[in-house]
């Protein structure tokens, strides 16, 4: 009788250990979020992005310690893994800065003398290559309007009309 109780108590810990064991260690995913605006009686288009700090720096190659190189590999990493097209033109845009935190990092940049914007697509590569469940959440706020999106490894473009 003694040895049951045991077992039960056992069985007590044991249970709910190795689901919370389980929720941590598979319940790890990857994503980042940008937020796009143009405001009416704007002529700059600007991007925020937020990524984990973990994450974007094994991206980069470079710790967030030295922010001049912080800022200079993540410069040339975002220009060739964030290209923005507008109405259909692709444009180049101004990058500002990151902002860094142990747990996050945003990066902010811009597209200046922006007008008439009909349609935006995107390709957002960031991460894909180097966790395959990266996501890329892409929110619009364009003169009042509002969309979104989410680019993916296999799919990292993305469209969005303003009509």
């Amino acid at each position: 009788m003694k040895n049951l109780k045991n077992i039960k108590r056992l069985i007590f810990i044991l249970v709910p250990s190795f689901f919370l064991f389980a929720f941590i260690t598979f319940n790890t995913f990857h994503t980042s979020t940008t937020k796009v605006e143009l405001n009416t009686g704007s002529s700059s288009m600007t991007f925020n992005s937020k990524f984990v700090t973990e994450d974007l720096v094994k991206a980069v190659g470079v710790g967030i310690e030295n922010e001049a190189q912080f800022n200079a590999a993540v410069e040339r990493y975002l220009k060739n893994n964030f290209i923005v097209k507008i109405n259909e033109n692709r444009v180049n845009y101004d990058y500002a800065q990151a902002q860094t935190s142990p747990k996050a990092t945003r990066l902010y940049f811009e597209v200046s003398n922006v007008s008439n914007v009909s349609s935006i697509e995107i390709r957002n590569s960031m991460l894909v290559n180097e966790f395959s469940d990266q996501q890329n959440f892409i929110n619009f706020n364009i003169n009042n309007k509002r969309d979104s999106f989410v680019t993916k490894k296999g799919s990292e473009t993305g469209k969005v009309i303003f009509n």
